[in-house]
């Protein structure tokens, strides 16, 4: 039988886990150093954006334009990929088997706190943006005529839509009518972040929500108008997402569900970045960078006839070999992270098709993307794994702890404030978290306070027996004056 510290019953899994070593000595009556760092809501450092995974334009292009706006790389890329979603949408798609395609789509969260540089990181992307759209809209007369001769014949009354990548309107009838007139899709460009509560809300039918989720997999829907208008059905209705956000405006969001629209966003969150002089600055060339969203343009189709960008045999070995290191990862975690985590299939499959095209849109060889190998799924995997995963565990360890983290806090804050020397199981559930958690879940928040130095199993009660969970727990003294 293990033998366990005070015959606490402890899990040697917990039991064995370290104490971190704060202070040389120990406090009286032979107390560690409690671990304090649980109440902080301080996140650690995240990785940079690895800028050398992109192609020469892009990466120049990047690099300059974090140099002239004074801001982060990792917003100006993505403001890079959020374009590169806008054009694309599910005019490509992405084929991992004969069943299993995904659209490029992308739903991005800009996040920092005020003064941090996301407007002015993501301006030069909207004006080239802007640019294309302009182009677009050259045909539009064209286009007027032919759609005036068929409402003509078949008696319809929807207006003309201009052809158009961005939009900025949050309203699902809006959006939908916007994409009616173009079917590969747009992308929802906010530079405020109000308006992200909406993605959870269920609207006037109820059905809000569940369009939004289908925007992100451009699925089909139907929308009910306020006007005397019939209703609204769109086979594919995608629509990318592009939104900046401090970190206190995110909590709304985050608290919708396990599967709801927090899960499928990509999050970036960079530290202070150093000062940079202005002796320093680079002028980006712009003009690299349009002539290669032009490509991307003009390589896109539409949902009914899409290009697409296939997973050839090794791709396919590579992907295998991420899932399944993602399916045991998913068992490991809890909540939101765990959601995050569920989607991370479909949006490394999105990410590989992504930087696919970023790299074919960099050089000027004839003919279509190739393939989708092992290569370019080991690099998707290994940028959302090694740089999307961490920013994302900062947006909600800082936001929405887990819920474990969240109960250890509560019960820390609760001892302190009532004074408790000696507490019960008991006291755990019922009086720090109000019956919100079993006898077990109380019993393994003691465990974790046991292991951060904040209670240990009183001695001098006799009542629990070898191997037992002890009955009573004492509280370290020290947590009066913390």
């Amino acid at each position: 039988m293990t033998s366990f510290p005070f015959n606490t019953g402890i899990p040697p899994a917990i039991a064995g886990t370290r104490r971190p070593n704060f202070a040389a000595g120990q406090s009286a009556a032979g107390w560690p150093e409690m671990d304090v760092s649980i109440l902080e809501e301080r996140r650690g450092a995240v990785p940079p954006f690895p800028i050398d995974l992109l192609a020469r334009p892009w990466r120049d292009w990047v690099s300059d334009t974090a140099s002239s706006a004074g801001a982060p790389a990792d917003y100006i890329v993505q403001a890079m990929l959020a374009a590169l979603a806008g054009l694309c949408g599910a005019g490509v798609v992405v084929r991992i088997t004969p069943v299993w395609s995904e659209p490029l789509v992308l739903w991005q969260a800009v996040v920092g706190e005020s003064s941090s540089g996301k407007s002015s990181a993501l301006a030069p992307m909207r004006k080239l943006l802007g640019v294309i759209e302009a182009e677009r809209r050259v045909h539009d007369d064209v286009k007027q005529e032919a759609h005036a001769e068929r409402a003509r014949e078949a008696g319809a009354r929807d207006a003309f839509v201009r052809s158009q990548v961005v939009v900025a309107d949050t309203a699902l009838e809006t959006i939908a009518e916007i994409v009616s007139g173009n079917p590969r899709g747009v992308i929802l460009w906010r530079d405020e972040p109000a308006w992200l509560a909406q993605l959870g809300e269920e609207g006037n039918d109820g059905g809000d929500r569940a369009r939004w989720l289908e925007a992100w997999s451009a699925g089909e829907v139907t929308l009910e108008r306020r006007t005397d208008k019939p209703p609204l059905l769109l086979e594919r209705f995608p629509v990318s997402i592009l939104a900046t956000t401090p970190p206190d405006r995110l909590k709304e969001v985050l608290e919708e569900g396990d599967d709801g629209p927090a899960a499928r966003f990509l999050y970036v969150w960079p530290g202070p970045q150093p000062y940079c002089p202005l002796a320093n600055g680079r002028i980006a060339q712009d003009d690299d960078a349009l002539k290669m969203l032009r490509r991307i343009s003009r390589l896109a189709r539409t949902p009914d006839d899409p290009l697409v960008l296939t997973f050839d045999r090794h791709g396919v070995e590579a992907f295998d070999g991420f899932l399944a290191g993602l399916h045991a990862d998913r068992r490991k975690t809890e909540g939101l992270e765990a959601a995050w985590l569920g989607k991370g299939r479909s949006t490394v499959a999105r990410l590989a098709g992504a930087l696919e095209l970023l790299a074919w849109s960099a050089n000027d060889a004839p003919g279509l993307p190739g393939h989708i190998g092992r290569e370019q799924v080991e690099a998707a995997a290994a940028l959302w794994t090694n740089y999307f995963r961490p920013h994302a565990c900062a947006v909600f360890g800082r936001v929405m702890p887990t819920t474990s983290e969240d109960r250890v806090r509560r019960v820390v804050r609760w001892l302190k404030d009532s004074g408790a020397t000696v507490i019960s199981r008991e006291d755990i559930r019922c009086r720090a978290l109000g019956r919100t958690i079993n006898a077990e879940g109380a019993q393994q928040v003691l465990y974790r306070l046991d292991v951060l130095g904040f209670v240990r199993p009183d001695r001098a009660d006799d009542q629990a027996g070898p191997g037992r969970p002890a009955r009573r727990w004492q509280v370290n003294p020290a947590l009066a004056d913390a």
